[in-house]
């Protein structure tokens, strides 16, 4: 059996034999660099979380709500106008 034959075979392990070495190391970095800094000083004095209660809750869902709603009236007059223009409504993609 020749090497030269075998080239395949041996592309294949040594592909794998790769894979496998890349997989177990740690890439060339420690987890230290990349940690959570949430024991460091800096991250403790960082801005303090906002309590949201129901009522604040309420007030963004309405906002979110009307401005969906007015969202799809716009929607709606630009498909209208570009139907009385004559312009084709499909999505670009289709076109």
């Amino acid at each position: 059996m020749s090497l030269f034959k075998n080239w395949k075979l041996i592309l294949a392990a040594s592909t794998v034999a790769l894979f496998t070495a890349c997989a177990g190391s740690s890439g060339g970095s420690s987890d230290e660099d990349y940690g959570d800094d949430s024991d460091s000083p800096a991250a403790q004095k960082s801005a303090p979380k906002e309590k949201i209660d129901e009522n604040k809750l309420k007030k963004t869902e309405d906002e979110a709500v009307a401005i969906t709603e007015e969202n799809h009236k716009l929607r709606k007059e630009i498909f209208e106008a570009k139907n009385k223009l004559g312009i084709s409504t499909a999505p670009a993609s289709e076109e």
